[in-house]
């Protein structure tokens, strides 16, 4: 199992990762179910404790893998009701399928 180290966010923000947690192919080939979610609960925690986070989170592991951790929509978005809920996407992919 490798271990995954998230990189600093290059900006404050204001999404919450709050969409329908999607992961792609690649990504359930190569990740552990743990892996996967200790991602996905640490992004959890800190949109909790930030009030908010940049919409792109980069990790890294030992082999220099890299992946997106990506929000669709921000607050503002889902509440001016031109974006239907249903649309809405939080999405852990590798940098190269970006």
């Amino acid at each position: 199992m490798a271990t995954w180290t998230r990189h600093p966010q290059e900006r404050d923000g204001e999404y919450f990762f709050s969409g329908k947690f999607v992961v792609t192919k690649h990504v359930l080939l190569e990740l552990t179910q743990q892996e996967i979610m200790s991602i996905y609960h640490e992004i959890q925690r800190l949109v909790e404790e930030n009030n908010g986070l940049d919409y792109l989170q980069v990790y890294t592991d030992e082999k220099e893998r890299k992946l997106f951790f990506i929000d669709q929509l921000n607050q503002e978005m889902l509440e001016s009701g031109d974006h239907p809920k249903e649309h809405h996407y939080c999405t852990l992919l590798f940098a190269y399928e970006y």
